[in-house]
C-alpha cells in the first residue's frame, strides 16, 4: 500500500516514512484520517518508535576556580529537582548517563576530562559560610572508586543518585581563575578530546563527530555521547567565559590561530591560510591579510589567539580575542542529526549588567575620569556603578565589577554563556537570562545569583521533559483552507491563512503491541489511539526542523511506544510552515565586540 517508502533517521528515534493518498493511507492503517480522506494531496506519515528507555546524557560544566565552594554545594544539595525527575518521573523509563567537567583549561588532568576526584574533606582558604568559619567539602563518605560516568543501570536508589552526584559535581576550588567553560565542553565531547574513548564508535576518520551513526546489534553502544540520546549540557559558574582560541587550536575557525604563523616556503604568508574551507575561496594572500592587517603574523597569532593574562580584567578588556561563541553553537548542533529534538543548554551564570538607560554593561581598559566611578578611589559612589554618568553606552573603564550577588556569594555577568543559550533559545531549547526577563521568577530568568539552586534546576527538568516528546516533521507540512459555504477548498495563500494552525491537517497516534513480558519494549501494552487534540501542540516557524514544524507532547511518552505523526505534504514541496534554514549561524565574521581604546 505505500510507494516510495525510505527511512528517516530522527533525533533520537528511527522514523519509517510512508507517502501514499490519503484513501489510501486510511484503509491501510484500518482508522479514518478524519479531514485528510478529503483532500486530493500527498499524506505523510512518521512512524516515531522510542527506545526502551528515554536517554538522556547529561553533561555538567562546573566552575572549581576559588569563589565556588558555595555554589558547588547548593548544586548538589538541590540535585533533587533531577533525581526526582529520573526516578520518580520518568522510573524505569529512564536510561541516563551524566558526567562532570570543569572550567579550568590549564591545569593538567582537566582540559575537558570528565572527572572523578571529589575535593579532600578539609577546610579550604576559599571557602567560608556566612559565620565567616570554614565550609568543609561533603565529601567524607564518598568512594575511592568513584564511577567516571553515572549510569542509570548501576544506581539502585534515588539516594545513590544524589550521593554520586555530590561527589562528582563537588570538584573543590583550586582550578584556575580564567574560566573557560565553553572551550571544556567543546573539547570533552570532541573525538580529538580526553573522553574520545567513550564514544569513539561515532567518530570518523577525520576526526569529526558522525551524529547519524548506526551502532550495529553486536556492538557496545558509547558510554556517553550516545546518538540517539538527548544531550543535555548545563554551565554552572559565577564569572564569564575566557575561552580564546590558543586553548585548543585544533578547533579554531581563525587560521592564525589553528596552523600557527609557520611559512615553510618562505613567500611571506603563513602556510595555513591555504585551507580553502577556512578562507571561503580568497587566495592565502587576500585571506591573511584579511585576518592580520598590516600585523606580521606571530604578532597577528599573539593578538587574535591568545588572552594575555597580565594585562586583562577576568579577560573582559580584550574579548574580541575570544572564540566567537557562534563556534560552539556550530559544534553542539552538530553532534546531533536532529538537533531541535536531541540538545538543551542551560546556563546558571552571573547576570548582565545593564545601565539606567538600558545599554549592556561592558568593561574596557582605562581609568574612569570620575573618581565617583572608580571603585579604588576613595570618592567611590556604589551608586553610579553601572551608570551611564559612569558607563556612557555602557562602556565603563577599569576593572570588572560583580552583577549580581546572593547568599552564596557575588558573580559577574556570564555574557557569552548567556549568548549560547539565546542560539538555542530559537528553537526553545537554550535556558538562561534574555534581556528583559524577570530575574525573581524562574520560569523567565535562570541565573547563579539565587539563594538555593531548586528554581534553576527544576526548569532545567522541565524543558528536558517538554524536549523528549518533541518530533520535527521532516517535510513541510501543507496549508490548507477547508471548504466554508460556496468557497471551495483551498491552498492558503494569505499571512492570516498560513498562521491560522486550523489549516494545517495533523493527527498524532499512539499504540504499543507487545510488554516486555511479551518480548516487545514496552512497560505495558498501550492499544491504539488517537491522541486528542489537547495532548500535542503544532508549532511552526522551526528553522531546526527540515520541514520547518514541530509536534509536541504534552507529556513524555512511554517508554517503547510507537508514536504516529500524519501530516499532509504539498505536492509541490513548498515550505508553507516556515522557512527550512538549518539555522546554523554564518561562518565567523572579524570580530565587532572589541573594547574601546583607553
Amino acid at each position: 500500500m505505500r510507494q516510495n517508502e525510505g527511512k528517516l533517521q530522527m533525533g533520537r528515534s528511527l522514523g519509517l516514512l510512508g507517502l501514499s493518498l490519503a484513501a489510501a493511507l486510511a484503509g491501510c492503517n484500518g482508522h479514518p484520517v478524519d479531514r485528510l480522506d478529503n483532500v486530493v494531496t500527498a499524506v505523510n506519515r512518521q512512524e516515531n518508535r522510542l527506545p526502551a528507555k528515554t536517554k538522556l546524557d547529561f553533561l555538567f560544566v562546573v566552575d572549581n576556580s576559588g569563589s565556588m565552594c558555595q555554589e558547588q554545594r547548593n548544586l548538589t544539595a538541590n540535585f533533587r529537582a533531577f533525581s526526582e525527575f529520573l526516578f520518580q518521573e520518568l522510573g524505569a523509563a529512564a536510561d541516563y548517563r551524566i558526567a562532570v567537567t570543569s572550567t579550568d583549561m590549564q591545569t593538567a588532568g582537566q582540559k575537558g576530562a570528565f572527572l572523578n576526584t571529589p575535593a579532600e574533606p578539609v577546610a579550604s582558604l576559599n571557602c567560608k559560610d556566612e559565620n565567616d568559619q570554614p565550609l568543609i567539602p561533603d565529601t567524607a563518605d564518598c568512594p575511592a572508586n568513584l564511577p567516571l560516568i553515572i549510569q542509570s543501570d548501576q544506581v539502585d536508589t534515588q539516594a545513590d543518585l544524589e550521593k554520586a552526584f555530590r561527589c562528582l559535581a563537588t570538584l573543590g576550588t583550586g582550578g584556575d581563575g580564567f574560566e573557560k567553560g565553553l572551550e571544556a565542553m567543546r573539547l570533552a565531547l570532541s573525538c580529538h578530546g580526553p573522553n574520545r574513548g567513550l564514544f569513539s564508535q561515532c567518530c570518523n576518520e577525520d576526526g569529526t563527530y558522525n551524529p547519524a551513526c548506526v551502532i550495529p546489534p553486536e556492538t557496545p553502544e558509547p558510554v556517553f555521547l550516545r546518538p540517539d540520546a538527548v544531550l543535555v549540557v548545563i554551565f554552572i559558574t559565577d564569572e564569564n567565559d575566557c575561552s580564546d582560541p590558543a586553548t585548543n587550536p585544533t578547533d579554531s575557525r581563525r587560521v592564525i590561530c589553528k596552523y600557527g604563523s609557520g611559512d615553510g616556503d618562505g613567500d611571506g604568508v603563513p602556510d595555513g591560510y591555504r585551507d580553502g574551507e577556512l578562507c571561503g575561496g580568497r587566495s592565502p594572500a587576500e585571506c591573511f591579510r584579511a585576518e592580520c592587517g598590516d600585523l606580521d603574523a606571530e604578532a597577528c597569532r599573539v593578538e587574535r589567539c591568545i588572552i594575555s593574562r597580565a594585562a586583562n580584567s577576568n579577560c573582559e578588556w580584550f574579548r574580541g580575542n575570544l572564540t566567537p561563541v557562534e563556534d560552539y553553537y556550530r559544534f553542539l548542533t552538530g553532534l546531533k542529526a536532529q538537533p531541535l529534538e536531541s540538545i538543551v543548554v542551560a546556563a546558571v551564570v552571573g547576570l548582565r549588567a545593564f545601565t539606567d538607560q538600558g545599554n549592556e554593561v561592558t568593561y574596557n581598559p582605562g581609568t574612569p575620569e570620575n573618581p565617583g566611578c572608580n571603585p579604588d578611589d576613595p570618592a567611590f559612589n556604589p551608586a553610579l556603578k553601572d551608570t551611564e554618568a559612569c558607563c556612557p553606552n555602557g562602556a565603563c573603564r577599569g576593572e570588572i565589577q560583580t552583577s549580581c550577588e546572593s547568599a552564596n556569594g557575588e558573580a559577574f555577568s556570564g555574557r557569552r554563556y548567556l549568548q549560547l543559550t539565546e542560539l538555542f533559545a530559537e528553537d526553545g531549547n537554550g535556558i538562561g537570562c534574555p534581556a528583559g526577563a524577570d530575574p525573581n521568577d524562574p520560569t523567565e530568568c535562570v541565573h547563579i545569583c539565587v539563594n538555593d539552586f531548586a528554581g534553576p534546576l527544576g526548569r532545567i527538568k522541565e524543558q528536558v521533559s517538554k524536549l523528549i516528546g518533541t518530533y520535527c516533521l521532516d517535510k513541510p507540512p501543507a496549508c490548507m483552507v477547508p471548504a466554508a459555504g460556496d468557497v471551495p477548498a483551498h491552498a492558503c495563500a494569505t499571512a492570516e491563512e498560513l498562521a491560522n494552525l486550523g489549516n494545517y491537517s495533523v493527527r498524532v497516534r499512539m499504540e504499543c503491541q507487545l510488554s516486555i513480558e511479551q518480548g516487545g519494549k514496552c512497560e505495558e501494552i498501550i492499544p491504539p489511539r488517537v491522541l486528542p487534540a489537547d495532548q500535542w501542540s503544532l508549532e511552526l516557524g522551526q528553522s531546526g526542523c527540515a520541514g520547518g514544524a514541530v509536534v509536541r507532547l504534552n507529556n513524555p511518552p512511554p517508554a517503547g511506544a510507537d508514536v504516529f505523526v500524519e501530516f499532509l505534504v504539498a505536492l509541490d514541496g513548498q515550505s508553507n510552515a516556515g522557512g527550512t534554514d538549518a539555522g546554523v549561524p554564518p561562518a565567523e565574521a572579524p570580530p565587532t565586540d572589541a573594547p574601546a581604546g583607553p
